[in-house]
């Protein structure tokens, strides 16, 4: 193969003006017929001939689809070491009347650059998403948030023209008084044990979220208001049961009231929900605590305009 591109030199040499690496191969036999200066170059080979070597193995092992007559043209990448770094070059390959020729263009910086933009693409990324969890987070419970709830809900109702779902308020009975004998430690250990518990319960359709304090709000998809209460009371029930150990040692007990409004029938806006629902908590609250209140226009009539004077709006932030 040697003494046959030394054959063909001289009518190559043309080549030789080109700044791009080129090869020419028999469009006939597997061999190399001419690589112009730039080739040479390109292996760094200024007498290495087992690098061109090398280099010419791979290339034929490519083209070989041109050669079994699958294709006129193949575009492919090689790495080539030199001088103990590593190029990546794109090389072009098609068939020319009895020959196949083959230009060789250095991608190196332009593969650095595509790496740099994909991974500080990735970056921006993953650092948008840690900024919308911080967003949409309560970090104390790593619960969703008030502004995720609303999130959540624009997004319920967006998908789904008939929604069916419920909104329920459940607020930790009796809070203070852990804050006040036990310390805040464990005033926010109560509300991450009361998340952990509800977060094991509850459905993968419904939505958990602190809305501040130890307030709480619930989203329960496809479930109309009598189904949501039940799911509560069970809930609640799940709560009793827990024993947690004070700082003195003593175990306390917790529970939550609850007010349960439902989408369409006491309101279509998450604000009406969430006011409807915790007219029917602040009505929990004032029957002994620790049970779920539906809300209902004929109850709180009955009670003319006392419990309306908490009507306390509910806007995201």
């Amino acid at each position: 193969m040697h003494s046959t591109v030394m054959d063909n030199q001289s009518q190559f040499n043309s080549f030789d003006l080109l700044m791009m690496p080129i090869a020419l191969f028999s469009g006939i036999k597997k061999e190399l017929l001419f690589k112009n200066k730039s080739f040479d170059e390109l292996c760094n080979a200024n007498g290495s001939i087992n690098v061109v070597n090398e280099l010419v193995i791979k290339l034929l092992n490519e083209i070989t689809c041109i050669y079994q007559g699958k294709t006129e043209a193949h575009l492919f990448e090689l790495e080539v070491i030199r001088v103990r770094q590593k190029y990546i070059y794109e090389f072009n390959a098609y068939k020319n009347n009895e020959l196949i020729i083959v230009h060789v263009q250095d991608v190196s910086k332009l593969k650095k650059t595509q790496y740099l933009l994909k991974s500080s693409s990735a970056m921006l990324e993953e650092y948008s998403n840690e900024m919308f969890m911080l967003a949409h987070t309560d970090q104390l419970t790593k619960t969703a948030n008030r502004r995720a709830l609303f999130t959540k809900f624009n997004e319920l109702k967006n998908a789904n023209p008939t929604l069916k779902c419920s909104i329920s308020i459940l607020d930790i009975d009796y809070f203070k008084e852990f804050n006040d004998s036990y310390g805040h430690e464990f005033g926010d250990y109560v509300l991450e044990r009361f998340c952990q518990q509800i977060k094991k319960i509850i459905t993968p359709m419904s939505f958990f979220a602190r809305i501040g304090g130890e307030e709480f709000c619930l989203i329960q998809h496809k479930s109309d208001k009598e189904t949501s209460t039940s799911n509560i009371q069970k809930i609640l029930a799940s709560i009793k049961d827990m024993q947690l150990d004070t700082p003195t040692d003593k175990t306390v007990y917790i529970s939550f009231s609850a007010g349960v409004s439902e989408y369409g029938k006491d309101g279509t806006t998450l604000d009406v929900l969430l006011n409807n629902a915790d007219k029917a908590l602040y009505y929990a609250k004032q029957h002994g605590r620790s049970c779920v209140i539906p809300f209902s226009t004929e109850l709180f009539e009955k009670r003319g305009n006392v419990l309306y004077t908490k009507d306390v709006a509910r806007n995201s932030k």
